[in-house]
């Protein structure tokens, strides 16, 4: 009996690994009401894994923020991991340094196969997580087919008109013309908004007409050194092509609008007034019903070659990390590198087959009814909406939904994305680079918008006296530091 009862006490003192107990923190806001202590997500990863979490969530973005100022002043009580982090690269080399975070690259061969396979296969992906010195913080969130800002044109109005997609800015004008005064709504006014934009911002990616493109910080590194948009050669003829767009109404006069809702039909049933619009997605503008009629145009040729800029890319880094109190590190980047399978993926964006969707006999999948009548479905059950995850999104699985236009917008993405580039390699700027760029950035970044803003509605003129005297401007706000800057942070990235 004596020796029944202490085996039973050593069954229920021994830690049972088939099911270790972790602590996860992170962020997810309420507006997503989802509870991780309830959610079906991660209680089904539990039993593919026989891995558990208990769960410190913060629901709002400002009290996570705190919550990694405390970890950084070594006031906090460390969980294990941290999951849908939003680690910035200062965080991350401010972490690392502190001793909170582990330096993740020595594990990730062996214990991160699907991942290690995706960073081998891409290597910009793993310089994308990769800091300075060599240290990886931080797992990423890899999409197959990224969002894009594109230039969508309404293709019934082109098929209306019999008229192709454009390939150059002159043949772009002539068919934002051609929207203005051939009256494709047949409606019988003359009440066309050929070109849909908001600010400066969405202007810019216009800019590759004329061989152009830029980052946030209109910076891009050629052959080594770092250039500025504003003041390359074709910058004043790609403002005046702007200009004269805007003169010709063939670009929307509210696009430097501070209000977006003078932009918006919510309603289907209207008459459609775009010819196209500069967006992520057309959906911004328009309802979701009109968006099979819009096509990505594809990157217009300047002197037979095109470019174009990556908007988002395929990489969103600091999504997952571990911490120095982590009881066993292979046993939880084992557990996140599932997330880089296609099963985990589906498993955190529709569900569980049978369950929360099906496969028809084509191929294709839906939802459930009884996942499409839940108002909370996408909170109980899934875990992809809010700050991204750790993990792929798999283009594949996307493009077997039932309604064709995923599959149409996953391929108008893919014509975009096939040419898009990044302006200017990764980088990782400290707290202290971050400091000391972001006047510089306010400054600049301003000014340079502001300046097209007016250029392009005429209220500056475009000639030689307002350029120079943008010049003057531009360096009176820091711009040889500014330049100098980003050389420094090119030449670090370049040199590795």
């Amino acid at each position: 009996m004596l020796k029944r009862v202490l085996c039973l006490l050593i069954v229920l003192i021994l830690p049972c690994a088939a099911l270790a107990d972790y602590v996860m923190a992170g962020c997810d806001p309420e507006a997503t009401s989802r509870n991780w202590k309830t959610n079906q997500f991660f209680q089904r990863m539990e039993e593919r894994t026989g891995i558990k979490f208990t769960y410190r969530q913060y629901t709002k973005t400002e009290d996570w923020t705190q919550a990694k100022q405390n970890m950084t002043a070594g006031d906090a009580d460390l969980p294990d991991v941290l999951f849908k982090a939003q680690l910035t690269p200062a965080e991350c080399i401010e972490l690392l340094d502190k001793g909170v975070l582990i330096d993740l690259a020595p594990y990730l061969e062996e214990d991160c196969p699907n991942l290690w396979a995706l960073l081998s296969e891409n290597p910009d992906y793993l310089e994308a997580i990769t800091l300075p010195d060599g240290r990886i913080a931080a797992l990423p969130s890899i999409s197959e087919q990224p969002l894009q800002n594109c230039i969508w044109l309404n293709q019934d109005w082109l098929n209306t008109l019999k008229l192709e997609m454009p390939t150059t800015a002159e043949e772009l004008t002539e068919v934002l013309r051609a929207m203005r005064d051939g009256d494709p709504n047949r409606n019988g006014k003359k009440d066309e908004i050929p070109l849909a934009f908001i600010g400066s911002f969405d202007l810019k990616f216009l800019g590759h007409a004329y061989g152009l493109i830029a980052n946030d910080y209109n910076i891009r590194a050629v052959d080594g050194k770092v250039r500025f948009m504003p003041l390359e050669e074709n910058f004043r003829p790609f403002v005046e092509w702007l200009r004269e767009l805007y003169t010709e109404k063939l670009i929307d006069p509210s696009g430097f609008s501070t209000s977006d809702t003078v932009r918006q039909i919510t309603d289907d049933s209207k008459t459609n007034i775009y010819g196209g619009a500069i967006t992520t997605m057309v959906s911004n503008f328009l309802p979701a019903a009109w968006l099979s009629s819009y096509a990505a145009m594809p990157p217009l040729a300047y002197e037979g070659e095109s470019i174009y800029r990556s908007f988002i890319g395929p990489v969103i880094t600091g999504t997952f990390a571990v911490t120095s109190a982590c009881k066993d590190v292979h046993e939880v980047l084992r557990w996140v590198d599932e997330f880089y399978t296609e099963e985990v993926y589906i498993l955190g964006s529709a569900g569980m087959e049978n369950v929360d969707y099906v496969i028809d006999g084509d191929g294709t999948w839906r939802m459930t009814a009884a996942a499409q009548n839940n108002t909370y479905f996408s909170g109980d059950v899934l875990i992809s909406s809010g700050p991204a995850i750790p993990g792929l999104a798999s283009e594949a699985f996307q493009r077997r939904y039932y309604d064709t236009t995923v599959n149409f917008i996953s391929d108008q993405l893919g014509i975009v994305n096939s040419i898009a580039e990044r302006p200017f390699p990764y980088y990782s700027l400290t707290s202290a680079q971050e400091a000391e760029i972001a006047p510089l950035q306010m400054a600049i970044g301003r000014l340079v918008d502001e300046s097209i803003g007016r250029w392009v509605t005429g209220e500056t003129p475009i000639d030689d006296a307002s350029f120079a005297d943008f010049e003057k401007e531009l360096k009176a706000a820091g711009l040889d530091e500014f330049m100098a800057f980003w050389q420094n942070i090119l030449d670090g990235r370049t040199s590795k």
